[in-house]
């Protein structure tokens, strides 16, 4: 069954980014789930989020620095910032995640690749209300985080945790750890989480999503 359209789901809740209605709810505060992404990301992130063409634009400088675009081309679709789709964006179910990451750390060792690909691994899409929990699997950095509805796309706002460390970290509860993105569909069952200026590695971070 075709999932409900997003802009359906945003009408049968129609919360105001700024208005919670709770007067003590800090912006980045773990909210209700029905709330829009509005209502829960740092004044300081949005500046973050927004400058997403700037993070491809970085990360695409760096690999021609390298020289480095054909191992770029050799990750297809997702390694193309132009490339979208109108296929419909992820439902619950079992999906399989790659990790990439494009450009170097400012500030870092250039001697590194700057197009690094993890190996496909399981991960979680869990729904939970309106919105969807995803979850991948244990690496050097585990993401986790909450998929917002957004018109035609998904905004990520979640937190990362490294290799060895039980549990999960909040949006919010660590800053150095907060991660935020885009998600958009690149085609059937196939779509891309771009996370600008990640903290510690790469000018841009993706992880790419199939359905399982």
């Amino acid at each position: 069954m075709r999932p409900r359209p997003l802009a359906a789901w945003l009408l049968a809740f129609p919360l105001l980014a700024g208005c919670s209605g709770n007067d003590e709810l800090q912006p980045f505060a773990v909210v209700r789930r029905a709330d829009v992404w509005q209502a829960v990301i740092r004044a300081d992130d949005r500046g973050r989020l927004s400058r997403l063409s700037d993070a491809w634009t970085q990360a695409q400088a760096d690999i021609a620095t390298a020289g480095a675009g054909a191992a770029q081309a050799a990750l297809g679709p997702v390694a193309d910032p132009a490339r979208t789709s109108a296929a419909a964006l992820p439902a619950a179910g079992p999906a399989q995640c790659r990790i990439i990451r494009l450009g170097w750390r400012q500030g870092g060792d250039r001697t590194v690749p700057p197009v690094q690909a993890e190996a496909w691994a399981p991960c979680t899409l869990a729904a939970d209300g309106i919105v969807l929990r995803l979850e991948t699997a244990p690496g050097p950095q585990r993401f986790a985080g909450t998929l917002y509805p957004d018109v035609d796309r998904l905004v990520f706002l979640g937190s990362i945790a490294l290799a060895g460390e039980p549990g999960r970290l909040r949006y919010g509860e660590d800053r150095d750890r907060d991660q935020l993105g885009v998600l958009t569909a690149l085609g059937d069952g196939h779509w891309r989480l771009a996370l600008p200026w990640p903290r510690w590695s790469a000018r841009l971070v993706l992880i790419e999503i199939r359905a399982a």
